[in-house]
């Protein structure tokens, strides 16, 4: 077999097992924070807004997404046992819960928030526990399609 870099082509710059030089990565990182942490902080301040929370509750708010994204993001990019990718995956709010979220605020105040997180957390843990079990069902054309959408 001929070396792997004569094998590479051209527009390809780093293989899947380089690494990059660390300003390269410093600077995708970064670009990943910047995008990252707009989500992280727009959408708590619209649910709050939006429920007619006070402004220190928004800044509550805001830095309790920000820690708990991090965290999580911080435990998928090391590999605990069954925790964890072992890879950057970042962690964030997704925008689809806004309106269950600002009823939530609106009807039962941050307790019912909270709950109806907590509850809606074990869900996806349950799921990929037993994902294998869904491995016929859920296939690579399937879940990529679903992506995709």
């Amino acid at each position: 077999m001929s070396n792997r870099h004569e094998q590479r082509a051209p527009d390809v710059q780093y293989e899947p097992d380089e690494s990059p030089p660390a300003l390269v990565s410093l600077g995708s990182g970064l670009q990943l924070v910047v995008l990252g942490i707009t989500s992280i902080i727009f959408i708590p301040t619209i649910v709050v807004k939006a429920s007619g929370g006070t402004d220190a509750y928004l800044s509550w708010t805001v830095f309790g997404a920000v820690a708990v994204s991090g965290i999580c993001t911080a435990l998928q990019a090391v590999r605990l046992s069954r925790v964890g990718a072992g890879y950057l995956l970042f962690m964030g709010p997704a925008g689809a819960y806004i309106g269950v979220c600002v009823s939530a605020l609106i009807e039962g105040g941050p307790a019912l928030l909270a709950t109806l997180v907590v509850a809606s957390s074990l869900v996806p843990i349950v799921i990929s526990m037993r994902l294998a079990l869904f491995r016929r069902l859920l296939t690579p054309t399937i879940v990529g399609t679903v992506n995709m959408l």
